[in-house]
Parts: structure tokens; C-alpha cells; sequence
């Protein structure tokens, strides 16, 4: 029987009243702050109300190891008795463990065993407000189980801080239960930098948060541990180092992350000398960190995404949200009155976003979308607390149909090998059909590449270290590493990173019988992993950028797919520079100018005899004419493409086109080898006039695939450009009609018209309505509007003074003389003095003018 030390923390005085309500509703929300003891007291509490087993959710390995541990203490058990624990690569578990504490990241491989999570009675998602990928998928999956069948699941959700409201809305009204948290008040201090005597900037972080610690060790009000809250690895690193030396003997810096030995961690939780902890947002909730009165808040933290139109990864500094704001301030106060600096200003932390956006808006999404097509479910029929982003969804779909995993929406045969292992989609798609002899490195290599590479942080490469693949010098340190060897050079060793290479032999271990790969093979000559980088990075190919002036652009690519990006210091092809890599890995700078915007950081060379070969999706023959315009020959070739790279030219020497070449070119070129195509259009539009008109004729209008007869019914087998040129493009048009066209054409369509003063006009046909450009002295006599088309069309007449200006456009020109002339004649003559202007038009003979007109 559960024996509890009643009112030791808040939910205590709940339990019951929980316990109650979870017998009759299938549907819990618990919100406790931090340090009400909701992880560690109310499942055990609740394995007492229940005759089957719970399975209990946590977003960290970490926090799983240690909640398991705690509620195995509470029930003076060791775990893998009634309480057990299942994370990556570690499980301890019996045949008597009823509650079972496990990495959400596991709980879709629990229900691929079990699709109707027979064995359990109860799923409690713990934490649920740091929104986790995996955290939304269980939850959305969990509620699915119980809505179809499972009904008598239950679900029980817990968080710090939580949208309360929408997930009421989403769980059909749960029980809703808010537990405070912590016993003691905590101050909560803005500090700016410029408080402590530093400078404003994002260089100077280090030096602040050094002085607002010393003044926080020595303020009276934090007598005990200090908790920092940093960004990531690199920062609790540098931090780690400003502090050294600078602070009392009795105090002692301690780092605090998931990738810490537990022997390291232990060193957090034990000991009674004052400790300043620095760790990442892993203490925000999922760890109870003992004696905390002060808690130094620099207000970032490292968040992940992705760019959806590359697919490569991001990892930002952002500020933190309020919500996680109020949970950094919540792991004081549990002991006595404490305080928190926050190293920013009231008005910044006003701005914070009110919650983190959830990683399902903003991670990649293959490996999640291709478990839940392996479970039966497409992601647009899966009822989300909130939907990915439709954007995420189809980048993930793409990266899927690249890899030949997903087709038409369904798992292939690789997408049901991949969905079987711990791998992201590329490294598992390297295994796919690996022959036996190169399965050993190439798993091993998909191993390191899934935990980002086993060299330290600070890993960069002599200029003059000449590699072709990053993985190669990574094999051959994991190599060493796992069998102990000290042959490699101490260059080398000085930059792995033992708890990496750990945990890529761990998980080597963990998938080789799957394969039957067998052990870690010991150094020995390097393979050629060609053909696997590009089953699993088909998209990831780029070409070195040719050398400009002034730049180093032998270390800047082009992607396959665009943009382009440059060598980083990590990567050992900086000396080489192969002509052809494939991006193994490599962050992306959104704001960065798309041509390098993207850091290279590990790489592996690739020959495009290679990329040829692979007859992937990507590799593409086009057949290309170069032509030379001004010689009028062509050398007619192939371009090999992959993707938007062009890898290989092949080329004839220069011919003179004939026949159908000729063809095919002017239809590419045209209005080549003419200098225009006026003389058509010109035509085209008096065919047009002709039609409008309703004037009979047999004239064809030469456009679209009449223009493609024109031009064959033009040109023989034997005809040159030249000839084609000579001829001009009227005499082509005209030798295609008969005589009666020509004659309606010429006749009702006219390109110049004579009028009844025998002077003649070219008709403009380029222009909406035809029109002729006259002086109003060559109209004198003209009493009739000059028409085309069987008199269906009146001509626009644009009137020109003297100097060849447009002063009138007349559309009836008995009408212009009567109401118009006598106006315009005293307009004219005021200004044109010298020229003759009679009073009536019509009776007066025309003038001969011998300056040109407008034609």
C-alpha cells in the first residue's frame, strides 16, 4: 500500500478528490506549477486507484530516469520493480512493473505493437506544455485509441503552465484541476546589463551574467543554490569558463544538460556545498533541482526549425516566451523566500510571446508523417490539438516521395524498412539493400550522421588536411573509440567527443541485429559510401561555384535545388574543394544572402560520373541547340543535368542548319534570321479586318500551328538560311496564297489606299483601328470617308499640321468640314499664315506638297 507523507506538497491535498474523479471521467488536466509534486506523487497515487498499468510520457530522457527513480523511492523499490523505465538505448523494466515511465519519443513504437494499447489503462502526458513534436502526436493518437477502441482509456494530462481553455475544448470537457505551486514568495528583479556595471550586446552576455551571479551569490536573499538559465551546450561552456576562479571556494559551478553521464548529473542533485548550476531549459520543469533560492534568467534560449523550400536545419536564438519565463522563476521559492534576476528589461519581457510556439509548427516532419502513415493514418485525417503548418506537411510529404519512401501517399517497400528503425528517413534510407560487405561502415556512418557528428564543437581542419568525406575521419574515431585503440593521432582524439561516440556505438548496437550487421568493425581500409550518401541525401548534391575576382569562391556551392552556401570550418574538404559534394549536414541562415546563406558543416565528395549513375529522379538528359545567331550555324548537343546543376556537355561541331533543323531554330529564335516580325503581324491583322468585316476570302491566318505550317510549307529539306532571309518574309506570306486571296487581300485590305484627289496613303494596321496620317491640305477635294473592306470599315484619319504634328483624329470626314474646319482653318491659318487655307475644302483643288508626309 502507497504510503505518502500527507501534505509534503500541494497536489497532496487533491489526491483523493483527483483519484475520485479519475475513476469516473476518462479525461484529466491537472495544471500545478512547479514544485507541487505532480510528477512523482499522483502516479503512484494513481497506480493505487487502478488495477492496470500507466504509462507515463515525458519529454526528456533525463526526466524520465528520474521520476522513475523518485516513485520508485516513494514505494521503497528499486526501479524495474512496480515502476520501470523505458528511454533511447536504456530500459529497466520487470514483469511486475505497473508504471512505466517513458520518452514520448517511444510511444509510437508502443503502438505499433499495440494498436489498441491493450496492456495500459491509463496514458499520462506529463509536461505537456513544452509542446514537444512527439507530445502532440501522442496526444492526438492517445485521444484517437480512446475514441474508437479504447474507451475505457483514460487520459490524463499534466503541465505547469497550459492553454487550459482550448484543450477543455478539445478533450470534451475534462476535469480540471489548477494546484498551486511553490510554498515560499520569490522577487522577481529586472536586471539590464547596464545595472551591473555592463555593456548592452549580445558579445557582452558573458561578462554580464558573470557579474549579475556575483551579486546574486552575495545578496542575502539566496543563501543557497543558484540555477542558470542558458541557451544550449555552448553557452553553459563559456559561461562555465568567465566563472572559473572568480567565485569563493566554497562555491561550485556545475553544468546541467541531457547529454551528461548520470554520474555528472548526480553531482547536481548531491553534496552539500553551495552549487550555481548552469543548464538549459532541461530544469524548466522536468527536474526538481534541490535547495534552489536563486535563479539567474539571461531570457534566450537555442530554438530548432527548419526552412521548408531547403529542408535544412535552423537552430536560432529566440527570446523565451512568458510562459517558460514563469517556469524558469517557479524552480525557486521551494525551500524559502528567494529571488530572480532577469537579465532583461520589464518592457522586453512584455513583449515575449505568451507560450513557446509548438515544435509541430516549425520542426521537420518526415520521420513523424511516415509513422503515421505506418499506423493507417494520414496527417490531414488526424484530429490535432493544433495542425501542422500545410507548408511543413508537404515539405516533409516531398522529402518523403524524393527518398522513395511515401508514393501516391503510400508507404513503399523503403518507407516500411525505414519506419522501422531509430534513424531519420536519409540515414535509414542509406541501409536500404546495403550490401553485406560495406552494411557494418555504413550503419555506423548512419549512426554518427543521427547524432550529429561525434567531433566536439570547437572541431575545425588544417588547411592542409586533404579529405574527400567528413564521415571517413568520424568512422575511423568511432572505430578507434569503440575497440579501444590508440592508433589515431592526437589531433584527432583532442576534437571527439566521448559521450557522442558513445551513444552512436550504443545505438549501433541497438539496430545491428536488426540487420544483421554484426559488430563494429575495427580500422582498416576506407570505404566508398557514395552510392548510400546518395540514397539518403539525393536532394543534398552541390557543384563548387567557379572562382570570381576578388572572392574565395572555390569554397562556395551551389545546391542542386538552388541557393547555394559555403564551406565550414568543421568540414576537412576546405583543402580539397572537391568539384562535387553531398551535403551531409548544414544550417541555414534565413537571413543570410541566398547565395551562401547556407554553412557546410560536414560534406562528402561525390564524382559526376557518380551522380550519372545513379539514374535517380534528379538526373536529367536535355537535349540543347547553341546556336550562332550572326554565322547562322548550330552545333547541336546534350546536357546532363542533376537537378539545377548541369554536370556534363556534349556537343557536335557548328553546321549549317537545313530542312527541319532550320525549322525547329526559327521557331526557337524567331523572328530570326528576319530583323522583326512586322510584315506578319501586319498581315495577320488585315486577315483579321477582313474576317471582322465579313468579307469573303480563303487568306489563312498564320499563328499558332498555322504559323508551324507556314514555316514548313516555307522551307524544304535542301533550304538554306540564307535563302529563307534573301526571299524576305512578305514574298514568304504572299507564296502561300493564291491569286484570288492576293487580290482580296490587296483589294479590300489594302496597304495603301488611293483617294478620290488620286493621292495615295499607307494603311497602318498596327494600330487598334486603321488609320492613314494626312496633311488636311491632301484631302482638299475629298468630300467621302476613304473605307476598307467592301466599305465595311471606316479608316481612322489622324490629321497633321504642318510640321508633321497630330492636331485632329477624324472618324467622318464630311461632318470634320461642316462642324469642325472652320474652327480648326482659323486655328491653322493664325499659325501657318503663309499657307493656303480655303473656306471650302471640298471645291478647293488639292495642294502638292513636296515635303514628306508621315507615312
Amino acid at each position: 500500500m502507497l504510503k505518502l507523507e500527507p501534505n509534503k506538497y500541494p497536489i497532496d491535498q487533491v489526491l483523493v478528490e483527483i483519484g475520485n474523479d479519475f475513476e469516473e471521467r476518462e479525461c484529466l488536466l491537472i495544471k500545478a506549477q512547479t514544485g507541487a509534486g505532480k510528477t512523482t506523487r499522483l502516479p503512484p497515487y494513481l497506480l493505487e486507484r487502478t488495477k492496470g498499468k500507466i504509462l507515463v510520457l515525458e519529454p526528456r530522457r533525463l526526466a524520465a530516469k528520474l521520476s522513475a527513480a523518485r516513485c520508485a523511492q516513494i514505494l521503497e523499490e528499486k526501479v524495474g520493480q512496480t515502476v520501470g523505465h523505458h528511454i533511447r538505448m536504456d530500459k529497466v523494466t520487470s514483469d511486475e512493473t505497473r508504471l512505466l515511465f517513458i520518452t514520448e519519443g517511444l510511444f509510437l513504437s508502443y503502438l505499433k505493437e499495440s494498436s489498441s494499447l491493450e496492456e495500459y489503462s491509463t496514458i499520462i502526458i506529463d509536461e505537456f506544455h513544452e509542446r514537444n513534436i512527439q507530445t502532440d502526436l501522442a496526444l492526438a493518437l492517445a485521444r484517437k485509441v480512446q475514441q474508437t477502441s479504447r474507451p475505457d482509456l483514460k487520459i490524463v494530462v499534466m503541465s505547469a503552465t497550459l492553454d487550459t481553455e482550448r484543450l477543455e475544448t478539445y478533450l470534451d470537457g475534462p476535469k480540471v484541476y489548477d494546484v498551486p505551486g511553490r510554498v515560499f514568495p520569490i522577487e522577481i528583479e529586472y536586471h539590464p546589463p547596464q545595472e551591473f556595471g555592463g555593456r548592452r550586446g549580445k558579445e557582452h552576455w558573458e561578462a554580464n551574467a558573470a557579474r549579475a551571479i556575483s551579486n546574486l551569490a552575495q545578496d542575502q536573499r539566496c543563501p543557497k543554490n543558484i540555477l542558470v538559465f542558458l541557451s544550449g551546450m555552448g553557452a553553459i561552456r563559456s559561461l562555465e569558463q568567465s566563472l572559473s576562479g572568480k567565485l569563493p571556494a566554497n562555491i561550485e559551478v556545475l553544468p546541467l544538460h541531457s547529454t551528461l553521464p548520470k554520474s555528472e548529473q548526480d553531482k547536481v542533485f548531491k553534496g552539500d556545498k553551495r552549487k550555481i548550476i548552469l543548464s538549459t531549459n532541461i530544469a524548466e520543469t522536468s527536474l526538481t533541482i534541490p535547495n534552489i533560492t536563486g535563479v539567474v534568467d539571461l531570457g534566450n534560449e537555442r530554438r530548432a526549425s527548419f526552412a521548408p523550400w531547403s529542408g535544412m536545419p535552423l537552430l536560432q536564438l529566440k527570446s523565451i516566451s512568458k510562459a517558460s519565463a514563469t517556469q524558469r522563476a517557479g524552480r525557486a521559492g521551494r525551500v524559502q523566500e528567494s529571488v530572480v534576476y532577469r537579465l532583461y528589461t520589464e518592457g522586453e519581457h512584455f513583449h515575449f510571446e505568451d507560450f513557446t510556439p509548438p515544435e509541430i509548427k516549425r520542426v521537420e516532419l518526415s520521420h513523424s508523417v511516415l509513422d503515421l502513415l505506418e499506423l493507417g493514418h494520414h496527417p490531414d485525417n488526424i484530429d490535432w490539438f493544433e495542425a501542422p503548418e500545410e507548408k511543413n506537411l508537404q515539405s516533409a510529404l516531398k522529402l518523403l516521395e524524393t527518398l522513395n519512401a511515401v508514393k501516391n501517399g503510400k508507404m513503399t517497400e523503403l518507407g516500411r524498412f525505414i519506419a522501422k528503425l531509430p534513424l531519420h528517413p536519409r540515414h535509414a534510407a542509406m541501409l536500404f539493400k546495403c550490401p553485406n560487405e560495406l552494411l557494418p561502415d555504413t550503419l555506423l556512418a548512419a549512426c554518427i550522421l543521427s547524432e550529429g557528428g561525434i567531433l566536439g564543437r570547437a572541431a575545425h581542419f588544417a588547411e592542409d588536411d586533404n579529405e574527400s568525406c567528413d564521415l571517413l575521419i568520424q568512422l575511423d574515431l568511432a572505430k578507434a573509440f569503440f575497440h579501444n585503440e590508440k592508433k589515431l593521432s592526437d589531433y584527432s582524439l583532442s576534437y571527439l567527443d566521448n559521450k557522442k561516440a558513445k551513444r552512436v556505438t550504443e545505438l549501433y548496437k541497438m539496430i545491428a541485429p536488426k540487420l544483421k550487421a554484426g559488430q563494429i568493425p575495427k580500422v582498416k581500409t576506407r570505404i566508398d559510401f557514395s552510392f548510400a550518401l546518395l540514397k539518403g541525401f539525393p536532394d543534398r548534391v552541390a557543384a563548387k561555384r567557379k572562382a570570381t575576382k576578388g572572392r574565395k569562391s572555390f569554397q562556395s556551392y551551389n545546391f542542386c535545388l538552388g541557393r547555394g552556401g559555403k564551406l565550414g570550418r568543421a568540414t576537412a574538404l576546405t583543402s580539397s574543394s572537391p568539384d562535387y559534394i553531398i551535403v551531409l549536414d548544414a544550417l541555414e541562415d534565413p537571413k543570410a544572402n541566398a547565395a551562401i546563406g547556407t554553412t557546410i558543416q560536414m560534406a562528402s565528395k561525390i564524382t559526376k560520373e557518380d551522380l550519372i549513375s545513379s539514374a535517380n529522379q534528379f538526373v536529367n538528359v536535355v537535349k540543347e541547340n547553341n546556336f550562332n545567331e550572326k554565322k547562322g550555324t548550330i552545333s547541336i548537343g546534350t546536357i546532363t543535368k542533376y537537378g539545377k546543376l548541369s554536370i556534363k556537355e556534349d556537343s557536335a561541331p557548328p553546321v549549317i542548319p537545313q530542312g527541319e533543323t532550320l525549322i525547329s531554330l526559327i521557331k526557337e529564335n524567331w523572328p530570326w534570321p528576319f530583323e522583326n516580325e512586322e510584315e506578319l503581324t501586319i498581315y495577320n491583322r488585315r486577315v483579321t479586318i477582313l474576317d471582322e468585316a465579313k468579307v469573303e476570302h480563303n487568306c489563312p491566318l498564320f499563328s499558332g500551328e498555322m504559323f508551324e505550317l507556314f514555316l514548313e510549307s516555307c522551307i524544304d529539306s535542301d533550304t538554306t538560311m540564307e535563302e529563307v532571309k534573301s526571299k524576305g518574309l512578305r514574298k514568304l506570306i504572299y507564296g502561300q496564297l493564291s491569286a484570288p486571296d492576293i487580290y482580296t487581300l490587296d483589294n479590300d485590305a489594302p496597304e495603301v489606299i488611293k483617294l478620290s484627289n488620286q493621292k495615295q496613303f499607307k494603311v497602318h494596321y498596327e494600330e487598334h483601328r486603321p488609320c492613314i496620317y494626312a496633311r488636311v491640305q491632301d484631302l482638299y477635294s475629298v468630300a467621302n470617308h476613304p473605307t476598307i473592306a467592301q466599305n465595311n470599315l471606316a479608316l481612322t484619319i489622324k490629321l497633321l499640321s504642318p510640321a508633321d504634328r497630330v492636331t485632329q483624329v477624324v472618324n467622318e470626314l464630311p461632318s470634320f468640314w461642316k462642324a469642325s474646319w472652320e474652327m480648326v482653318r482659323k486655328e491653322l491659318k493664325s499659325r501657318y499664315p503663309k499657307h493656303h487655307w480655303p473656306i471650302d475644302p471640298v471645291s478647293a483643288p488639292p495642294i502638292r506638297i513636296l515635303k514628306k508626309t508621315k507615312s
